[in-house]
């Protein structure tokens, strides 16, 4: 009974925790599928498009060097919930919004309880399961990330041409408010620690020589996550405007094939998780990073019947990469320290965020914008490199879990 009611704990806190990720990123690219229209409407410079995206992205950085300090000491329930408030008030405030002040505050307040809840359920998933099953559990919990990045473009795309931009932010406000009632029932999640996991990641620890590999190969992992993620984010900000711009696609059709691209995500992130339990966590990655290769130079070269197809299945292998790369910063870091681990996990995305659009505006100023396809190409075989460098993993004790 005991065992029963132990696992019925450890699922409700799964679930608790990818509806959470649902609702906290329904905001997290609306902002930039929307640029096109920011631009138009606000009389804005694409220059000045690339600073309405930086600048919540580079205030969350700045925050996020403090944030690491106290991020295994805060309470993790009342903190997420503070995060769910914080977006949804600041959704709500987005629809009041006249000009570019009145955008950048509330956009960056959803960024930031981004920043605030990610190494906080991060930590939590990564220690209900055990080392073997990691994988699998955070590529669920990604899922709900990605389900959540799919709902806002989609929404966007629906109703823009007959109510507004602004009525697609008014529509999910109040959903992610009430999101937080999921966590009164959320058990204390240090009481929810896998033993098993606990143990495995306590004799990693402790073997000689490990502390050093572990940071050699944390670091390596987090560079690679950068670099291919500062050639992914500047694609992804100005996306839609190739769609418009180059493509000739409608504002409102182009947010829709947006969102698209992160609904197959929500399978691709599930898929991923399970088969890196199979071909292990780095080669995962290798083959998703390889295929995103691909991906970008039939966005670029292809026809629109082969731009669609090869941009929904960017979708899915760029969305597979976060159950098997979350689990590689939990297998390199200390687990007393997994919230700091988590917090610097997350700075790449944060400051990628920041400076990607204006390394990508200048590059579409200077050399047009389909020179950002070869540039991403460019980043992603460096990335597939030092992938290449970190320890080999142990592939038999993958097919077993």
């Amino acid at each position: 009974m005991c065992m029963a009611a132990a696992r019925g704990n450890v699922d409700w806190t799964l679930f608790v925790c990818v509806v959470t990720h649902v609702f906290i990123h329904v905001y997290s690219i609306m902002y930039t599928a929307l640029l096109p229209v920011f631009i138009s409407e606000f009389q804005l410079s694409l220059f000045e498009s690339g600073l309405l995206a930086s600048i919540p992205l580079i205030v969350s950085v700045t925050f996020s060097f403090p944030y690491a300090l106290f991020a295994d000491k805060i309470n993790a329930k009342k903190s997420i919930a503070l995060c769910l408030v914080m977006s949804g008030l600041s959704g709500l405030a987005l629809t009041f919004a006249e000009d570019v002040v009145s955008l950048v505050v509330p956009l960056t307040l959803i960024q930031l309880s981004s920043v605030i809840y990610h190494p906080l359920a991060l930590t939590i998933v990564s220690e209900l399961m055990p080392t073997k099953r990691r994988s699998r559990a955070l590529g669920i919990h990604g899922a709900g990330g990605t389900a959540g990045v799919a709902i806002g473009p989609i929404t966007l795309g629906l109703v823009i041409g007959s109510y507004g931009w602004q009525t697609a932010y008014l529509i999910w406000a109040i959903p992610i408010l009430l999101s937080t009632l999921f966590l009164l029932k959320l058990q204390d999640p240090s009481l929810l620690r896998n033993k098993s996991a606990e143990t495995e990641d306590s004799a990693l620890e402790n073997e000689t020589g490990a502390a050093k590999n572990h940071r050699q190969s944390y670091f390596l992992l987090l560079l690679a996550i950068t670099i291919q993620g500062l050639g992914a984010q500047s694609i992804g900000t100005y996306m839609t405007t190739y769609l418009v711009s180059n493509r000739g696609l409608k504002e409102d059709m182009a947010s829709l094939l947006y969102g698209l691209n992160s609904a197959v995500g929500i399978i691709g992130a599930l898929g991923g998780g399970y088969l890196a339990g199979y071909s292990g966590n780095k080669r995962w990655m290798t083959i998703a990073y390889a295929v995103g290769m691909m991906v970008y130079f039939g966005i670029w070269q292809g026809p629109m019947w082969i731009l669609i197809a090869t941009y929904l299945i960017g979708g899915y292998f760029g969305a597979s990469t976060m159950g098997p790369s979350t689990s590689l910063a939990a297998e390199f870091s200390h687990r007393n320290r997994r919230g700091l681990a988590y917090t610097i996990f997350m700075l790449p995305f944060s400051l990628i965020g920041a400076v990607a659009p204006i390394i990508a505006a200048g590059v579409i100023e200077l050399y047009g914008i389909q020179t950002l396809f070869p540039f991403a190409i460019s980043l992603t075989l460096i990335s597939i490199i030092i992938l290449g460098l970190l320890p080999k993993e142990k592939i038999e004790s993958y097919r077993k879990r």
